[in-house]
C-alpha cells in the first residue's frame, strides 16, 4: 500500500502548545528517561500528577486499512488443504491444515494481524461467495505460492453474517497472546468459537426482533411403529431462553419445526434415520451420538448449571428430553468453548443460557401451520413478506426485547383466561391514561436490547460500547419503576423484576458509567476506553506519554530553528511512525544528522537518531497503556457477564410493558375496543363468538384512501355453523380471515378493531383458504384440498374455530357439491364446533331447513344494468346466484367469452337440476 501523500494536515501540535513546551523540555527529558517503571513508579507518579477526569471524550482514531494484493491466481495448483505434504509447509500454514483437519466441514478464518485469512479450498471458497479478490501466499520453499483470500477482522460480523446466510458454519481461529514487539516468534493461536447459524451471538448477523432458535431433536420408537415419542429442546444463544416440549405424533413435531423456522437443528444418528419427521422440511446437523446418551447428557447438565442433582430441573431423568436437553448443551460447549482455564467449575460454554423450561403443549391456542399461513400471522401468504401481515399492523414496540415479545405473544395465544383478562386490565390503564403510556414509551425508545447485550458480555463478546448500553438500559430501570405505581401492576408476574429492582444492577450500571468512556472506541486493544482517574498505574503511564509528547512538542520547535525552516512539521503515519516533512523546495537545507525516510512527489520525509529512539519509548508506554485499560475492561465485562442471568429478568419485564404499552397506543390510534372474555360454565354461552361491527386490522390499515366495511357475527350460541355465499371479490376470505384474527388477538389479551365484542376462549383455529398443487410430493390442488379438510375434521372439537373456504372445487361439480354438503353437515352434527364456510354452492343455503344449528349469511352485492358492485357488507340470509361470469367481466375477460358464457348457463340450468334437494340427511 502506498504511503499517502500528506497523511496529518498540520503540526500534530498546535503552535501556542509549542511556545509552552520549549520552557520545559529540559525538565520533561529527565522525566521519560526510563521506559520501564515499575508498576509503584507510576502509581508514585500519577499521586503527584493526578490526573483530572473528563466527562466526554472522543477516542475513536482513524485506522487506516491495508490493502489486498491486486494479483489474481488462476487455477490455482494447491487447491486443497490436503494436497501439499504438511511438513513442507511454513509454520503458520501447518497450524492452519492441523485445525483444517479438525474442522473439514467449517470455513477457517485465520487471524494474521489485521485480517481473518483462508487458504486452500475455504479461500476460493471465501472469494466466490463474498466476491472478494483471490490472492496467494508463500507456502514454503518446495510448495511455492498457495490460494489466500482474507477480510478485515473488525469486519469480520459483517462477512460472517453473509456466510452464515449462504448454509455455511465457521470456525474463527484468533491470536491467544499479544504480538511479540521483537522478533519472528510465532503467535499463539487457536480456535476461540465455531460459528453456525443456530449458535450466533453477533449483533450483526440476528434479526433483532427474531428469535434465533437453535433446535436438538431425537426421536425413540417403541415395539409398536404406530407409536413414536418425541423430544424437541430449542434454545436462543443470544437471549438465553430454554424450551423442551414432548409429543407422540410426527405431525405434530413437523408443524413445531415449521412454526419455529429454526436456524439450525441436531440430532444423532438413529434419530436422523427416520426420515418422516424432518424429510422434505429441513436440514439436519449429525451431532455425536454419545453425548445423547442419558450418563453423558445427565453429567453435562449438571456441570454446566453446577448442579449435584437434575431433579430439581421438574424434567423425568430418565425422559427423551433430558437427553435432548444434555446434546444441545454439548453442542454448545463444542461451538461456543469456554477458554478460562482459571474456572474451577465444570462449566464448558461460555453462553449464558437459562435452566430448560417444561412446555404443556396443551396450554394455549393451538395454531397449526397452514391456519399460520392462511392467516398470515407474521408473512403474507403471497410473497413471504412481512409488510401486510397481522405482526406488521399490530406491533407498535420500540424495543428488540418487545418486538421478539409480542412476536411469541402471536405465535402461541393463551386459553388462561385470567391471564388474558390481567393483559386487557394492563392496556386498559395505558389507554385510559395517555400521559402515562407516552411517558413509558419515552423511556422505552432508546432502550438498547439488553437481552442480548448481556448474553455477550456472559459469553465474553461484547465490546466496550455494549457495556455503555447496558449501563443507559439499567440506568432507566428505576424511571420506568416510578410509572408502575398502580396495583394492577403488582398484580401481574410480568413486573416483580422492575418493581424489586436488583441494587447489583445499579451497581454495574454505575460502575461502568464511572470507568468507561461516553463514546469508546470499536477496538478494544487500541487504548482509548477507560477515563483518567480509575486506575493509578493507568494514570502513571497517560502521565508519561504526556511527557513523551511534550518532548515532541519541543523537538519540532528546536529542529525548526535548526534547519530555519518554517514549515516543517513533525508527523505520524501508522506505518512509518514519527517524521520530520519539509516541501522538496527546503529539502536541499536539512541538517547533515538527518536521515531521510521517504520522498513523495510534493514532500521529503526525514527522521533523527533521537527521534527513533523517542518513538520506540513512546510505542513501548502506549502497548502498556493498552494492556492496562484492556484488564480493566475484561474485569468490568466478566462482573456484568456474571450478572446476566438478573439483567435479563429486568430485560423480561420490559419486553413485557413495550408490549402492553404498544398494544395500548395501537387501540388508542386505531378505535379498538376490549372484547368480553365469554367465563361460564354453560356450553351455549362460554363458546359465543360475537362481535358488533368487526374490522379487519391489515386490510384497514392498507385501505388508506378508503373506509374498511365494518361486519357483524353471532356464533356459537344457538348456530354453530354459518353458510357464507356470494361471489368471488366480494369479500369472504377477508370475512373469514377477519373473524380468525380478531380470535387471536383476543386470545392474546389485545384489544380488537370492532364496536363491542364478546368472545368465548377457543382451543384450536383451523382454516382452509385457496389451495394449490404440491408439486414436490405429487398432489394435486384437489388432494391437497382434501388432505387439509381431512386433517380439520379429524382434529376439531366442539371448542374450536372452524373457517372453511370452497371446498370441492376441484372436482366436478355434483362430486364437488356433495363432499361440501357431507362436511357441512358432519361439522353441524357431529362435532358442532363453531364454523363458518365459505361457498359458491349456494344450494348448501338449504341445510339450514333441516338442521337447526346453521345459519346462511351472504356478502351483500348490487346488480343494476348488467353491471355488478361489491358492497363488502355481510347480512343474515342466503344467495342463489353466483354471478361468477360477472366477475370475469371484471376481470377483463373479453365481451365475446363472456356473452358466450351467459348463453351456455341459460342452456345448462334449463337441462339440469335447479332445486337441488337433499334426499336422506346424514343421521346423529
Amino acid at each position: 500500500m502506498a504511503a499517502s501523500q500528506n497523511p496529518i494536515q498540520g503540526s500534530l501540535f498546535g503552535e501556542k502548545k509549542l511556545v509552552e513546551t520549549n520552557e520545559v523540555q529540559q525538565t520533561n527529558t529527565s522525566n521519560t528517561s526510563n521506559e520501564n517503571l515499575s508498576n509503584q513508579q507510576l502509581k508514585d507518579d500519577a499521586a503527584l500528577r493526578p490526573r483530572i477526569k473528563k466527562t466526554s471524550k472522543n477516542a475513536n482514531p482513524n485506522i487506516d486499512q491495508e490493502e489486498f494484493s491486486s494479483s489474481k491466481i488462476e487455477g490455482p495448483k494447491w487447491s486443497h488443504h490436503n494436497l501439499p505434504n504438511i511438513d513442507d509447509l511454513t509454520p503458520a500454514l501447518r497450524h492452519y491444515v492441523e485445525l483444517k483437519i479438525d474442522n473439514p466441514d467449517r470455513v477457517l478464518l485465520y487471524r494474521l494481524g489485521d485480517f481473518f485469512e483462508c487458504f486452500f479450498e475455504d479461500a476460493i471458497t471465501l472469494s466466490k461467495l463474498l466476491e472478494i479478490t483471490l490472492t496467494s501466499k508463500e507456502g514454503g520453499k518446495k510448495i511455492g505460492k498457495v490460494p489466500m483470500a482474507g477480510i478485515p477482522h473488525h469486519a469480520s460480523d459483517r462477512y460472517c453474517s453473509e456466510l452464515i446466510k449462504k448454509g455455511l458454519s465457521i470456525a474463527i481461529c484468533d491470536q491467544l497472546e499479544a504480538a511479540p514487539a521483537k522478533g519472528n516468534k510465532l503467535i499463539k493461536r487457536g480456535i476461540t468459537k465455531l460459528i453456525t447459524p443456530g449458535t450466533i451471538l453477533e449483533e450483526g448477523m440476528l434479526r433483532a426482533k427474531q428469535n434465533n432458535w437453535l433446535v436438538s431433536v431425537l426421536i425413540e420408537s417403541k415395539s409398536n411403529p404406530e407409536i413414536i415419542n418425541w423430544a424437541l429442546a430449542k434454545i436462543d444463544v443470544s437471549t438465553g431462553e430454554f424450551i423442551v416440549q414432548e409429543g407422540k405424533e410426527i405431525n405434530n413435531l413437523r408443524q413445531e419445526l415449521i412454526k419455529l423456522k429454526a436456524a439450525e437443528v441436531i440430532s444423532e444418528k438413529t434419530s436422523i434415520s427416520n426420515k418422516s419427521w424432518h424429510e422434505g422440511l429441513i436440514d439436519i446437523t449429525e451431532f455425536n451420538q454419545t453425548l445423547f446418551s442419558t450418563l453423558e447428557a445427565e453429567t453435562t447438565i449438571k456441570n454446566h448449571y453446577c448442579l449435584n442433582s437434575i431433579h430439581g430441573l421438574g424434567i423425568h431423568p430418565d425422559s427423551l428430553s433430558i437427553r435432548t436437553v444434555g446434546g444441545l448443551i454439548a453442542y454448545l460447549n463444542k461451538t461456543h468453548p469456554n477458554l478460562d482455564n482459571d474456572l474451577k467449575n465444570e462449566i464448558k460454554t461460555n453462553v449464558c443460557i437459562d435452566f430448560p423450561q417444561l412446555k404443556n403443549s396443551k396450554i394455549g391456542l393451538i395454531i397449526d401451520n397452514q391456519t399460520r399461513k392462511n392467516l398470515e400471522l407474521t408473512t403474507t401468504q403471497k410473497n413471504g413478506k412481512f409488510h401486510g401481515s397481522l405482526l406488521w399492523a399490530i406491533d407498535k414496540t420500540l424495543t428488540a426485547m418487545g418486538g421478539r415479545c409480542i412476536r411469541s405473544w402471536l405465535e402461541e395465544p393463551l386459553t388462561d383466561v385470567y391471564a388474558i383478562q390481567n393483559r386487557q386490565k394492563i392496556i386498559n390503564l395505558l389507554v385510559k391514561s395517555s400521559t402515562l403510556r407516552r411517558k413509558i414509551r419515552a423511556v422505552l425508545r432508546s432502550m438498547g436490547d439488553l437481552e442480548r447485550l448481556s448474553g455477550r458480555a456472559g459469553a465474553q463478546q461484547a465490546g466496550a460500547r455494549d457495556l455503555i448500553a447496558i449501563a443507559e438500559g439499567i440506568n432507566r430501570l428505576p424511571i420506568l419503576q416510578k410509572f408502575l405505581h398502580d396495583p394492577i401492576f403488582k398484580e401481574s408476574k410480568y413486573f416483580d423484576s422492575l418493581l424489586n429492582l436488583d441494587k447489583e444492577l445499579t451497581e454495574i450500571a454505575s460502575k461502568i458509567t464511572n470507568e468507561i468512556i461516553d463514546n469508546p472506541p470499536l477496538s478494544l486493544s487500541e487504548g482509548g476506553i477507560i477515563y483518567d482517574g480509575i486506575n493509578p498505574i493507568l494514570d502513571g503511564l497517560r502521565n508519561q506519554l504526556d511527557d513523551h509528547n511534550s518532548w515532541l512538542a519541543s523537538q519540532e520547535l528546536q529542529e525548526r530553528k535548526n534547519s530555519n525552516i518554517n514549515n516543517l512539521k513533525l508527523q505520524y503515519h501508522r506505518s512509518f511512525g514519527y517524521f520530520l516533512a519539509v516541501s522538496k523546495a527546503k529539502s536541499i537545507n536539512v541538517p547533515n544528522h538527518w536521515i531521510r525516510r521517504q520522498t513523495l512527489t510534493n514532500e521529503e520525509r526525514f527522521v533523527t537518531p533521537g527521534l527513533k529512539e523517542r518513538e520506540g519509548k513512546i510505542f513501548q508506554v502506549r502497548a502498556r497503556i493498552s494492556q492496562v485499560e484492556y484488564e480493566i475492561f475484561c474485569k468490568l465485562r466478566t462482573m456484568t457477564g456474571n450478572r446476566s442471568n438478573i439483567i435479563r429478568k429486568a430485560a423480561k419485564a420490559i419486553s413485557y410493558l413495550d408490549v402492553l404499552s404498544g398494544l395500548a397506543e395501537l387501540a388508542a390510534t386505531n378505535n379498538y375496543i376490549q372484547p368480553n372474555i365469554i367465563i361460564s360454565d354453560n356450553p351455549e354461552k362460554s363458546r359465543k363468538i360475537s362481535i358488533i361491527g368487526g374490522r379487519h386490522p391489515v386490510v384497514e390499515q392498507i385501505l388508506n384512501d378508503k373506509v374498511f366495511v365494518p361486519n357483524d357475527i353471532d356464533l356459537g350460541s344457538k348456530t354453530d355453523l354459518i353458510i357464507l355465499s356470494g361471489p368471488n371479490a366480494s369479500g369472504k376470505s377477508c370475512y373469514l380471515r377477519q373473524i380468525g384474527i380478531l380470535q387471536i388477538m383476543t386470545q392474546m389479551g389485545s384489544w380488537i378493531p370492532a364496536k363491542a365484542a364478546d368472545i368465548g376462549i377457543a382451543d384450536q383455529i383451523f382454516t382452509r383458504v385457496g389451495a394449490v398443487d404440491d408439486l414436490a410430493s405429487g398432489q394435486s390442488t384437489f388432494m391437497v384440498e382434501m388432505i387439509e379438510t381431512a386433517f380439520i375434521l379429524n382434529k376439531a372439537t366442539d371448542k374450536s374455530l372452524v373457517l372453511l373456504d370452497e371446498i370441492g372445487r376441484g372436482t366436478s361439480t355434483f362430486d364437488g357439491l356433495s363432499i361440501a354438503w357431507s362436511v357441512s353437515e358432519f361439522l353441524a352434527k357431529k362435532i358442532k364446533s363453531r364454523s363458518i364456510f365459505a361457498t359458491h354452492y349456494h344450494e348448501l343455503n338449504q341445510i339450514s331447513e333441516y338442521i337447526d344449528n346453521v345459519e346462511n349469511y351472504q356478502v351483500i352485492v348490487q346488480y343494476k344494468n348488467n353491471s355488478l358492485s361489491f358492497l363488502h357488507k355481510v347480512k343474515r340470509g342466503g344467495t342463489n346466484k353466483s354471478y361468477g361470469i360477472e366477475a370475469a367481466r371484471l376481470a377483463g375477460v373479453p365481451k365475446e367469452v363472456v356473452n358466450n358464457a351467459k348463453n351456455i348457463l341459460n342452456n345448462l340450468e334449463k337441462n339440469s337440476s335447479n332445486n337441488i334437494k337433499i334426499i336422506q340427511p346424514m343421521k346423529n
